[in-house]
């Protein structure tokens, strides 16, 4: 099975895998993967907090992956001034 997994402000992962013509992560799995194995398994520079799957935000990291699922991982987000 394959996921794409889309990687934003500035969260890389450590290691190399396969990329698509975007410049997404395409990450292959054979047994049941979770979204929270997904991200150990990147070794990402930083700790996202905002999940999105599959185009909705999502707080349970519990949830299994499907084949031809998309992840998108954000680091969290705060600043600007008044």
């Amino acid at each position: 099975m394959k996921v794409v997994i889309r990687l934003f402000g500035g969260l890389k992962s450590e290691k190399d895998f396969p990329k698509n013509e975007e410049g997404d992560i395409i990450f292959e799995f054979s047994e049941p993967f979770t979204v929270c194995q997904l991200i150990d398994s990147l070794g990402l520079n930083k700790t996202p907090y905002i999940v999105v799957l599959n185009g909705v935000i999502i707080n349970e990291f519990s949830l299994p992956l499907r084949d031809a699922d998309e992840v998108s991982l954000f680091p969290p987000i705060a600043g600007g001034a008044w």
